[in-house]
Order: structure tokens, then C-alpha cells, then sequence
């Protein structure tokens, strides 16, 4: 019964406790969420701060620190933006850091995840950390060839985005990496350029420091050509080592001391001393990751294994391989290998898939350019076959315009020719009937007297005719001379009329009418007088008796206004229009070429003015014309020239 009852009691008191647990269970896990929530955006500051220096850890957070941390706060951002560089480039930095782990397995599958979700979204940059993450798979299992192809690869479509995309060094660094892996110096050192070139545009102390790494594992691997090659090294290894005073973490001191490791061993193919100190700081590096014998582990090994080979110490060399083949993963390289080429060939596929849908696209836009250039190949021919039809059709009016000035020249030939002829033959009748009376011995004084007298009028009349055919002719070939000066145009018109007034044959009064004193005008005097003149003397022709003005005024400040008018017989309408034109002559018995006002119009036209006949003047005939006070720039040189 006793134990009966103890039993009893310690159930009540086992539930009691039980109860107890559970309320403070439950008073907890709020609490306990709070911290959680709180510290998490401090562990991603953290996580995003060793992406801006490029570090995996430091002396606070250890590597297995930061791969639970990006296992835990991945998937949050995953829900919030997977879009995100960040989001990637710590996916990035979780698979480096289960490479550096050893998990290989897990980097591996940590790459195809990320391909896979950035494939998803089709989202550029992630496509690009995903086939770098790819690559680094590849350099892990010595497959450098694939590897360099990845880093291409993350480097093409990186490109997609920008040519100067801030991360496009990061990838460089790789390739250069690669590429001296490879054997392929030369390329490695352009590679290597376009980084200096780079960082000189944009400076990042994170990444010189590894940039100088790749700088001096590149003269490391000339140093058995020349020191000179091991003191470039020497001054990479001195900027690293000014970095890193600068920036004392972690993750530089092991990439610090193991480049420099490599230094001194190249440096013992000059001098074996320094393959001491290489051995010395193998063993520090040996020691200090000792605990966790996994890739850096492997890395430094190797190292130190090499190293003894060629210092020939074959057993120690055999001792320290025996050891690193004990702590291999189960997983075998080969197959490493196998998983990272079904995640390549996955990539490729798709990549096959995306250069199917652009060929077909370009060979759609090829048709569609094609169509667009025949099309408008068709146009231009259309427009140029008008336009040759409209070049014929020009060319066929002006070859018929042609034909027609050919015709009226001819026919103004014979018409010049005809007129010529009339007005020269009937002085020279004159000439020849009054020379052969002189040569009769029988004739009065009177009579030879009056002889000479016709034969003195018709010389001059002949004389007048040639005169006018070589101005007319000169004033349309623009051989006349004009002599352009100041000139009193009131004194010249005053002349004028007393020349005018002395010769004429009628008993009209001739007269000069001027509002103005005095006026200067830039003109050609001699071509002034002669067009005055040859309007006043047809005014006398017509005109028996009343009255012949020339009149002057100021028609603007720019120019005068000449007027003949006279009291005779005037110019019937309808052969108004004609009296300009050559041998134009209103009674054909009168004396005179019908040149003279050819002439005059030529001239007038030359120095700038425009003559025209009165049509609304019914008590004879009136003539006006302009001359400007002051020749424009464009006339007075050609007339100066032409002087």
C-alpha cells in the first residue's frame, strides 16, 4: 500500500513539473522569437559586410557560423526579393563556404539551386554568380578547361546586363586564375590588365588585395625564367601585406601567408634557404586548420607534399600523402565531376534552347529586314524611274524649247539680215547715184553742193547704223564699256537739250523741266547722254511742232525718275508692246535703223533702272525710265570690271 501510494504521489508530482515546463515553454517561444527576429538583420549586416571585403570568415565569425547563418536567413529573402544581387551573391558566398568546408557535395547542389531560380526568373546576374559558382565547382576538381568556360559563360551574360558592371572584375579575377591554371600566360596577362585598368576607374581595396594575389602567382610562375620576375612578386606580396595592416581579417592572413608561401619556395629554386621558410609557413597554415582537414586543409598539404618532392624527401612527402587520403570525403572526385557536368549540361541545354529561339528570331527579323529592303529598294527604283521620266520629259521641253530659239534665231537671222540689207542698201544707193553725178564735169556749184550733201547725210546715217549694230551687239554680251563715276545729272540733261536743240529738224520747242538744282548720281555719262538723246531725236521725228519735254524729278531717295514726253503723232496700242524690239520701226520711210530703243532699253537695264512707254498718255507719246542714285554693290563691280 506504501508503495502504492509513493507511486501516486510522484505521478502528481511529475505532472505538476510537467505543467510547470510547459507554461514556461510557452512563455518562452515569444521571447525566444523576438531574439531571433532581432539578431537576424544583425547576422545579415554581417554576412553583406564579408561580401564587401571578400572574406568567408573572420577571427569572430568562423566559417560554420556563417554557413548556419545563410541557411537560416536565405529562404527569408528568397520570399521577400529573389531579384536581388544580394540574394544571390550570398548563395554565392554559402556555396565558397561549403567548398572551403569540404561539403563539395552540398556547393554543388547550392549551384544548381541557384541556376535553377534564376533560370525561373530569367533574371541576368543571377544566371551569371550561378555558372560562376559553377566554375568554382570545376576548379575544386581540377577540371580548369570547364571551369574557364563557366567563368566565360558568367562573364557573357554578365555583359547582357552592362559592360561596366561593378562585379565584371570579380569575374576577370577568376578567369585570370583559370587561365594560369591552364598554362595560358599570355592571355592571363591581358586578363590581368584589364583588372589594373579596372581598379584604376574604380578603387576597392578588397579587390586589389586579391588582385595583387593574381599578380604575383602570374611573376611566381615566371620565376624560374628571372629574379626580376620574383622582385615584381616581392612587391605584390608588399602591397598585399599594406592592405592587410590596413585591414587586419582573417581570411587575408591565409591568403597572405600562403602566397607568400609560394614566393619563397619559387624564390629556393635561386637559393634553397628560403624553402625553409616556405616549409615554416606551410606547417603554421597546417596547424591552424588542422581541426577542420578539409579543402584548406588539402590545399596547404598538397603544397607542403610538392615541396618535399622537390627537395627531394620522398618518405616525408609519402607520409603526408598517406595522411591527407585518410581524411578524403567518401565522395570520389570523379564523381564531383559527374554532378558538376550534369548542372553544366543542364545550362548548356537551356542555353542551346535560348540560341534556338534567337536564331529563329533573327531569321524572322531577317525576313522582316529583307521584306523592309526590298519594299523599300522598290520605292527608291519607282521614284528614280519617275524621276527619269521627268528628267526625259524636261529634257524633251527643253530640247523643244531649243529647237525653238534655233528656228526663231534663224528666223531672226533672216529677218536681221533682210533689215540690214534694206537700211544699208538704200544709203549706199544714195552714195553711189551722188558719186557718179560728181563725176560729170557739166554741173553747176549748186548742184555738186547739194550732192555732197546728200552723200555727207547718208554716210552719217550709215555711219549711225553700224554704230547701233556693234552696241547692240556689245550691251548683250556684256562687252560695252561702263565707266561708273559721280556725275551732276541736271548739267548732263541741260547738255542734252542744247545738243538736241541745235541739230533738230522741226519746229517743235524742246525743253528741260527740273524741280532740282543740283543732284549727283554714280552713273555712266556718255551712256546717260546717248539714251537722252536717241528718246529726244524720235521725239523730233514724230514730232513737227508743239512741244518736247524732258522733265527730272526724285522718285525716292534711292532713285530718279527721266520722262520724254513730246506732242507728235504717239504710238497706236496695239504696237506699243513692239517698239522695244529690234528694227522696230513705225513708218518705214522715216530715217533711223529701229535699233535705237533696243539700245536704250540695254543700256537703262544695265546701270540698273527699268524704261517703259506710257500707255495711258493720249497727246503723243511719253517714255519713262529710272536710274538709280547710288549703284548697288552687285552692279557697280561688274560695270567697273567691265570699264
Amino acid at each position: 500500500m506504501l508503495i502504492f501510494a509513493n507511486n501516486r504521489q510522484t505521478k502528481q508530482t511529475m505532472r505538476k513539473d510537467v505543467a510547470v515546463l510547459m507554461v514556461l515553454w510557452v512563455m518562452c517561444i515569444p521571447y525566444a522569437t523576438f531574439i531571433c527576429a532581432s539578431a537576424t538583420p544583425n547576422k545579415l549586416d554581417t554576412l553583406k559586410a564579408f561580401l564587401r571585403k571578400k572574406i568567408l570568415y573572420d577571427e569572430y565569425v568562423p566559417i560554420d557560423s556563417v554557413i548556419c547563418w545563410s541557411e537560416n536567413i536565405l529562404p527569408v529573402i528568397k520570399t521577400n526579393n529573389r531579384n536581388d544581387e544580394n540574394y544571390f551573391l550570398l548563395q554565392l558566398q554559402l556555396a565558397n563556404a561549403y567548398t572551403l568546408r569540404g561539403d563539395i557535395s552540398l556547393a554543388i547542389d547550392r549551384a544548381r539551386l541557384m541556376y535553377e531560380e534564376a533560370k525561373e526568373t530569367e533574371y541576368e546576374f543571377g544566371i551569371a554568380v550561378a555558372n560562376q559558382a559553377i566554375g568554382d565547382a570545376y576548379t575544386i576538381a581540377n577540371q580548369c578547361d570547364k571551369a574557364l568556360d563557366s567563368y566565360q559563360d558568367a562573364l557573357k551574360e554578365l555583359n547582357h546586363l552592362s559592360q561596366q558592371h561593378p562585379y565584371r572584375i570579380q569575374l576577370l579575377l577568376k578567369i585570370s586564375n583559370a587561365l594560369q591554371r591552364k598554362g595560358q600566360l599570355e592571355k592571363a596577362q591581358k586578363t590581368l590588365h584589364d583588372i589594373e585598368q579596372t581598379l584604376q576607374k574604380q578603387p576597392d581595396y578588397a579587390t586589389s588585395f586579391f588582385a595583387n594575389i593574381e599578380k604575383a602567382n602570374y611573376a611566381i610562375s615566371h620565376g624560374h625564367l628571372s629574379k626580376a620576375y620574383l622582385k615584381e612578386a616581392a612587391a605584390y606580396l608588399h602591397n598585399m601585406d599594406s592592405i592587410y595592416r590596413i585591414h587586419p581579417e582573417k581570411f587575408y592572413c591565409f591568403h597572405l601567408k600562403y602566397t607568400t608561401a609560394a614566393y619563397h619556395r619559387a624564390m629556393g629554386n635561386w637559393n634553397r634557404m628560403y624553402w625553409n621558410k616556405a616549409l615554416q609557413l606551410y606547417e603554421e597554415l597546417r596547424q591552424e586548420y588542422t581541426v577542420n582537414k578539409q579543402s584548406a586543409y588539402r590545399w596547404i598539404t598538397q603544397e607542403t607534399i610538392y615541396l618535399y618532392k622537390i627537395q627531394g624527401k620522398s618518405m616525408a612527402a609519402c607520409l603526408l600523402y598517406q595522411e591527407l587520403y585518410s581524411t578524403v570525403d567518401t565522395l570520389t572526385a570523379e564523381g564531383y565531376v559527374r554532378q558538376i557536368n550534369i548542372l553544366r549540361a543542364k545550362y548548356q541545354i537551356d542555353q542551346m534552347e535560348i540560341a534556338s529561339r534567337e536564331e529563329h528570331n533573327k531569321f524572322i527579323t531577317g525576313i522582316l529586314t529583307w521584306s523592309i529592303l526590298l519594299v523599300f529598294i522598290f520605292i527608291i527604283i519607282t521614284i528614280m524611274l519617275r524621276k527619269q521620266r521627268q528628267e526625259i520629259a524636261l529634257s524633251t521641253q527643253k530640247l523643244e524649247h531649243l529647237r525653238t530659239n534655233a528656228e526663231n534665231a534663224t528666223s531672226a537671222k533672216s529677218i536681221f539680215l533682210s533689215n540690214m540689207s534694206h537700211e544699208i542698201r538704200t544709203p549706199l544707193n544714195a552714195l553711189s547715184g551722188f558719186s557718179s553725178l560728181l563725176t560729170e564735169e557739166n554741173l553747176d556749184n549748186e548742184t555738186r553742193r547739194q550732192c555732197n550733201e546728200v552723200i555727207l547725210l547718208n554716210s552719217e546715217l550709215l555711219l549711225k547704223l553700224i554704230n547701233d549694230v556693234i552696241d547692240l551687239s556689245s550691251l548683250e554680251f556684256g562687252k560695252i564699256q561702263f565707266c561708273i563715276n559721280k556725275y551732276n545729272v541736271v548739267n548732263i540733261c541741260r547738255n542734252v537739250i542744247d545738243t538736241v536743240s541745235k541739230i533738230k529738224q522741226t519746229q517743235a520747242i524742246i525743253c528741260f523741266i527740273t524741280e532740282l538744282e543740283s543732284m549727283d548720281i554714280e552713273t555712266d555719262d556718255a551712256r546717260l547722254q546717248q539714251v537722252l538723246i536717241n528718246l529726244l531725236i524720235n521725239a523730233t521725228k514724230f514730232t513737227s511742232q508743239g512741244s518736247i519735254i524732258l522733265e527730272l524729278r526724285k522718285q525716292s531717295e534711292q532713285e530718279l525718275l527721266f520722262s520724254v514726253t513730246d506732242t507728235g503723232c504717239g504710238i497706236p496700242k496695239e504696237k506699243q508692246a513692239a517698239i522695244f524690239r529690234r528694227f522696230e520701226k513705225l513708218n518705214e520711210n522715216a530715217q533711223g535703223s529701229g535699233l535705237g530703243l533696243s539700245i536704250c532699253q540695254l543700256i537703262i537695264e544695265h546701270i540698273g533702272g527699268k524704261i517703259w512707254i506710257d500707255s495711258d498718255y493720249t497727246g503723243g507719246s511719253r517714255f519713262f525710265f529710272t536710274h538709280p542714285i547710288r549703284q548697288s554693290q552687285s552692279t557697280n563691280p561688274q560695270k567697273e570690271n567691265n570699264a
